[in-house]
């Protein structure tokens, strides 16, 4: 696949991503707009054909910038929006992870009404069990990307009060149990805590990588530790 000049292409699978960056909107635009020529001249080569309905441009800044010019691709506008969800993570214009927070806690929540009966206090299954339950299919729905959103965003409190009322059920303690109780029972660090863990191990796979999206080293919050016992 060809790389358009001033532009970084993020490829997995079947989904393909143009990243363009500049201090002027219009350069952004422009830029764009070129690889998009380029790379249809090489999807018409190799009869290629992408998804009309996962088209979209997104535009990250903090400023609040005078909306950009239409782009087109095979003479068809591709809307500029304001979230667009890429392998799983859904992204906001300011990079904030409040939307994608949400989502997952709504999709975990669901999750966690499912398993209810196998999490119960009448459940035959043991406490270990049940927490392999809630690692596997509630926690890695909370958690999927942390890496990426752990530094940027500090809406921990949702995913705490979820997991809380997860262990609670699990372990069969009051509504009113003190949460560093809680914790040190089961043995289960908080939301916070879990995620700044797996950040260093997650930036340290791609350091020898040559792609230069893999160059991103973002700087590692610290947070107070709970010491507790366009898609083809």
């Amino acid at each position: 696949m060809p790389h358009p000049p001033n532009t970084q292409l993020a490829l997995y699978a079947d989904d393909t991503v143009i990243l363009a960056q500049s201090w002027r909107i219009d350069t952004i635009v422009h830029r764009l707009t070129h690889a998009t020529s380029v790379l249809l001249r090489y999807f018409t080569r190799w009869k290629l054909q992408d998804n009309i309905h996962k088209r979209g441009a997104i535009f990250f800044t903090r400023r609040r910038p005078v909306p950009p010019a239409p782009l087109h691709f095979q003479h068809t506008v591709i809307p500029w929006i304001s979230q667009v969800r890429h392998l799983g993570l859904l992204l906001d214009p300011k990079l904030l992870f409040t939307r994608h927070l949400t989502s997952v806690t709504h999709k975990a929540t669901g999750i966690f009404l499912q398993l209810f009966p196998l999490l119960a206090r009448d459940s035959t299954l043991s406490i270990p069990n049940k927490i392999t339950l809630y690692k596997l299919f509630i926690r890695s729905v909370l958690t999927y990307a942390a890496p990426v959103w752990s530094n940027t965003s500090s809406n921990y409190r949702r995913l705490q009060i979820l997991q809380s009322k997860c262990l609670r059920v699990i372990g069969n303690y009051p509504r009113r149990t003190p949460i560093p109780r809680l914790y040190t029972a089961l043995q289960l660090p908080p939301s916070a805590n879990f995620t700044v863990q797996m950040s260093p191990r997650h930036w340290q796979l791609p350091q020898a990588h040559p792609h230069p999206t893999s160059l991103y080293r973002p700087k590692l919050r610290t947070y107070p530790q709970l010491h507790l016992s366009f898609d083809r």
